[in-house]
């Protein structure tokens, strides 16, 4: 497993395992599946564990817990996530990393993030005072290293990775993704600081693992033998600010696959990144309806969610995954907010910066994705 120096006192697997995804059976964390996959990595190497409050409705620290007592105390490191929308007053801080300190059933935290930080978080956490839980939990051993993870725009995420010196953060960033939310800057950022980052979302939510024939084809060409997987944690471990690479995995081979391609994983070559940017290429070109997500076709006097909608219809046929398509609009979008909601008023058209004929373009979504 190939491991980084992170902190002049933790030498950490470069994968971490995300436990957002355990393997569920009937609605509930399967126990037996997830403590096999949970051994595997840790016999084979993995180290780091990450998780957060919420996670598979607060069952994953639990769990996570039960796990970690098993293992000396030194053998790994650990992080979660303060629920930073929960927080009412200064109190509330410490009263969450108590509550998580005995889920997790440890002394003490190797990483404590201020969880899923965007605008008006980041506003919560300055009025209740949080720079000062931060030395206090530091000062009484609670946590030892402080960081954030982020969703929202990079203007924001500047704003927030200037404002205290932080141990490290966590981003979304890949080879599709690379220029949204905080995008390539705000790494960049960090990178400049030296601050370690983390990055989650390797894969896209597992987007990039199922490719279409013709895709794949171009790495193919390169790398007969190689996964799509492979070649997006490999493009992620080129940036060297990057010193996790966290993946949720659900399954024991997921577990297995992903040890054996960070046991001699390397950065991609100046031929490998051009694969890379003709693969990009060719995902982009599958995008069904050009939606910039600008919003300026939002409000809908019929409550439909526009830019969901076809940001779905689109990542389902870019990463050729209709199946995936049809889940995420029949179970992830308000029954008002679906396309087959649109009374073709007309409203949206004259908003549209981009000229699209949105109600036609919804009909399509509905044809394709609606049970």
């Amino acid at each position: 497993m190939k491991t980084v120096q992170m902190k002049p006192d933790v030498t950490n697997s470069l994968l971490g395992f995300g436990c957002m995804r355990f393997p569920t059976k009937s609605g509930k964390i399967d126990y037996e599946q997830t403590m096999k996959m949970l051994e595997y990595a840790y016999s084979h190497g993995v180290n780091h564990f990450d998780t957060a409050y919420p996670y598979h409705d607060g069952e994953s620290e639990t769990l996570l817990g039960t796990f970690l007592k098993k293992l000396p105390r030194d053998s790994f490191t650990v992080s979660t996530k303060l629920p930073i929308w929960k927080v009412k007053k200064y109190e509330d801080f410490e009263n969450f990393l108590d509550e998580q300190l005995a889920k997790l059933q440890v002394d003490y935290l190797d990483f404590y993030l201020l969880h899923a930080l965007n605008k008006e978080r980041w506003e919560i956490a300055l009025k209740h005072n949080v720079f000062k839980f931060f030395e206090t939990i530091k000062a009484k051993g609670k946590v030892k290293y402080i960081g954030f993870s982020y969703h929202d725009d990079k203007e924001t995420y500047q704003k927030i990775g200037t404002s205290y010196d932080w141990d490290f953060c966590l981003q979304q960033i890949n080879y599709i993704d690379y220029k949204k939310q905080q995008g390539i800057e705000g790494y960049e950022l960090m990178a400049k600081r030296n601050i370690p980052v983390w990055v989650m979302e390797p894969l896209k939510g597992g987007n990039l693992t199922t490719l279409a024939p013709d895709i794949m084809n171009e790495f193919q060409k390169v790398h007969p033998n190689d996964s799509s997987a492979k070649w997006a944690f490999r493009w992620v471990h080129t940036l060297p600010g990057v010193k996790l690479i966290l993946s949720g995995m659900s399954t024991l081979e997921q577990v297995v696959e992903n040890i054996k391609i960070f046991e001699a994983i390397e950065p991609l070559n100046k031929e490998e990144l051009t694969t890379i940017d003709n693969v990009r290429n060719m995902i982009n070109n599958r995008i069904k309806v050009a939606c910039t997500a600008c919003n300026y076709c939002m409000p809908c006097p019929n409550k439909v969610n526009i830019p969901r909608n076809f940001k779905i219809y689109n990542d389902a046929y870019m990463f050729n995954n209709l199946a995936s398509g049809k889940y995420s609009y029949n179970n992830f979008l308000q029954e008002e907010e679906k396309s087959l909601n649109c009374i073709e008023c007309q409203e949206c058209l004259l908003k549209c910066p981009q000229k699209l004929n949105i109600p036609v373009l919804l009909q399509e979504v509905t044809d394709n994705l609606s049970i």
